[in-house]
């Protein structure tokens, strides 16, 4: 996905990173807006409208709390990414549920994780039919405003793809969250189920998403294997909510297919369908010491998976193979 015509404000006081920043994204073809504080980047944000904020926190005047919070109390529709040094994952929470889109960590070694994150953001912004289904269908999400808006801006696209995979979608609505990555010949395939009613659950899955992008990281630097390990990637999930502070359960089953037919698969908390449910183990979140053993099937492309939720949606996947 191109970012040419996209405007993007860019809210940070270091000089240098922001110049390396704002160069990247210029050479993508992005509109760069430029605030070294926070107060500015308030101004900055009513007089140009951009499409996407990229904020520091630690800055002078106006920190990055209040600009995530402020932004998204004054354009709900807006997202904000933040990008910081600070990795305690108690921070990343707070910020999560202040209204910010994304989380990235500094030093940022591959930029195309910035790239990635404004894609998803952009892509994801939800209709106002997407809401009006919503609000039909999730009554206890009707006195919960902010609930409602970050749980909308969950959707997933229904065509992923990676090389020679394909990942495609239907149905769901807005119970699921699907994310994919290709690990080395491999695709990765996380399904989660959104856990809409419990008061940490609207931010749950972002939270997820943010996790991933250190051990996708860390992957393509050759630094770490744990996206081959399905078992260990819910370990270090469920490990990492709850240092974050999060008391809401969430169900992740983590997919891994190889190009030899072998699908390697761990699963916390599904239900369906039942090679899955069978082999199921807690909800991330739950319980620090939880395991998630390793399982192992074969599969054949084209391969389709139906998982079901209790609140009575269905969500319909296909893995494709070129």
């Amino acid at each position: 996905m191109s970012l040419s015509g996209v405007r993007i404000l860019l809210i940070e006081d270091e000089a240098v990173f922001r110049h390396m920043l704002s160069a990247y994204l210029q050479g993508l073809g992005a509109e760069v807006f430029h605030a070294d504080d926070g107060i500015e980047g308030m101004a900055a944000a009513a007089l140009h409208r951009p499409h996407v904020v990229l904020c520091d926190l630690n800055m002078p005047a106006m920190d990055g709390h209040e600009v995530v919070a402020c932004l998204s109390a004054r354009y709900p529709r807006l997202p904000v990414i933040v990008v910081s040094a600070q990795s305690r994952m108690d921070v990343v929470a707070l910020v999560l549920r202040s209204g910010a889109k994304d989380y990235l960590i500094k030093p940022i070694r591959d930029w195309e994780l910035v790239r990635f994150s404004i894609e998803q953001c952009l892509e994801q912004q939800p209709s106002a039919m997407q809401q009006l289904e919503l609000l039909d269908h999730m009554d206890a999400l009707r006195q919960d405003r902010l609930a409602t808006r970050l749980v909308a801006l969950q959707k997933h696209p229904a065509m992923q793809e990676w090389g020679e995979w394909q990942v495609t979608s239907q149905g769901g609505g807005h119970l699921f969250l699907v994310e994919s990555f290709k690990v080395g010949q491999r695709l990765l395939l996380l399904v989660m189920e959104l856990p809409l009613l419990g008061p940490d659950g609207p931010f749950c899955s972002a939270l997820v998403r943010m996790l991933m992008n250190t051990p996708y990281r860390q992957y393509q630097q050759g630094e770490s294997s744990l996206l081959e390990q399905p078992g260990k990637l819910l370990y270090f999930l469920n490990w990492s909510l709850l240092e974050s502070g999060v008391h809401q359960p969430i169900s992740v089953a983590a997919l891994l297919f190889g190009q030899d037919d072998n699908l390697l698969f761990a699963n916390a908390g599904l239900t369906s369908p039942h090679w899955l449910a069978r082999h199921g183990g807690l909800p991330l979140g739950l319980m620090r010491d939880a395991d998630y053993p390793l399982h192992r099937r074969s599969w054949h492309a084209p391969f389709s998976l139906q998982v079901g939720s209790e609140m009575g949606g269905v969500l319909s996947l296909s893995i494709h193979r070129q």
